[in-house]
């Protein structure tokens, strides 16, 4: 009888391995008690001596967020840890999830890109050197000047300027800044929205030729959430736009009256939750399914390629790297930051 059972079992994990790709696993998955990452991880690197050496005694309220950002030369994974209210700590990772360099500063600012011109990784509110990631700023200097708000506040630099693009009500509005962050101007990003719409994410990619756009453009791509509040459901509209329009466009996409504008949104993604931002990678758009904890890669066009399950706990933050290979975790619970296959 016990052999029996064993081979059941065999058989039924054997079914499950090949049916990774479907949404009956995923679903099946996603009633494990096990994070989907643990499985997924080719690499983990235990913080907790430091991280509570930094957060001492009061572990009542603090916040963490990861970041995968890639500069001309190199990239790096950032793991943000901060009290709230409070300092914070900025650990710097290669890719291997070896330890490079930590920072403490007094401020923070939810934030992360590679700047324009200089190459230096900014996150948080610390500027890192792009060559050997010496902080460059102190702790006392809110590096760059932006209120504290949540994710909905998303950037890009491109032809020698930082941009910083959030959700205003019916609009999204966006800050043009120069390499030391000088305020240049105040202006609207190239689209408007409607009261039940918001900035869920951006994707920048400089080098891309993008199939409508064409070549010599540059695109930014802003992933918008909307809800309709009559069924309860939100979509997500993935918008091309063009980085030369910012801050003050020529062109504006109008989501509540053009809809599918001369192709430069594409069709919306049913079923999507707003817990988390939308992430943008080189194979698509990972953003959260209603089943909690499942999440859809989605094509630029709207198409969902797959459905994956990583973890039900919205306050585990993690990031993709550019090309949708890998993707970063941080377990709070553990205190342990996990790098895992995507299978993307």
């Amino acid at each position: 009888m016990v052999k029996r059972l064993l081979v059941f079992i065999l058989l039924i994990l054997t079914c499950l391995f090949c049916l990774t790709a479907c949404d009956l696993f995923v679903t099946i998955f996603s009633m494990s008690p096990f994070p989907a990452y643990l499985s997924q991880a080719v690499a983990s690197v235990d913080m907790r001596d430091d991280i509570e050496k930094f957060l001492g005694d009061d572990y009542s309220d603090w916040e963490s967020d990861v970041y995968v950002l890639r500069n001309s030369t190199r990239e790096q994974v950032f793991l943000v840890v901060r009290r709230n209210p409070g300092p914070q700590m900025v650990y710097v990772f290669d890719t291997k999830l070896n330890l490079e360099v930590s920072h403490r500063a007094d401020t923070h600012r939810r934030i992360g890109l590679v700047e324009a011109l200089n190459d230096n990784f900014v996150v948080g509110g610390v500027q890192f050197n792009y060559a050997d990631l010496t902080p460059m700023n102190p702790p006392e200097d809110p590096y760059p000047p932006i209120s504290e708000d949540t994710w909905q506040k998303h950037t890009f630099a491109h032809g020698g300027r930082n941009y910083i693009v959030w959700s205003d009500p019916n609009q999204l509005s966006c800050s043009e800044y120069d390499p030391n962050w000088g305020l240049l101007s105040n202006g609207y990003a190239p689209i408007t929205l409607n009261e039940d719409c918001r900035l869920a994410g951006l994707g920048y990619e400089p080098d891309l030729v993008d199939p409508i756009l064409g070549a010599g453009i540059t695109p930014v791509y802003l992933l918008v959430y909307c809800r309709e509040w009559e069924s309860d459901r939100g979509f997500l509209y993935i918008v091309r736009t063009v980085a030369s329009e910012y801050p003050n466009p020529a062109v504006s996409v109008n989501l509540v009256t053009d809809g599918l504008l001369n192709g430069r949104t594409s069709s919306r993604v049913r079923d999507v939750e707003d817990r988390r931002p939308a992430l943008y990678t080189r194979k698509g758009v990972v953003v959260e399914a209603r089943n909690r904890g499942t999440f859809r890669l989605v094509s630029l066009e709207g198409d969902i390629i797959k459905s994956f399950y990583i973890t039900s706990d919205e306050r585990t933050p993690f990031d993709f790297d550019i090309d949708g290979k890998y993707y970063y975790v941080f377990n709070r619970t553990t205190l342990r930051l996990y790098k895992a296959e995507t299978g993307f």
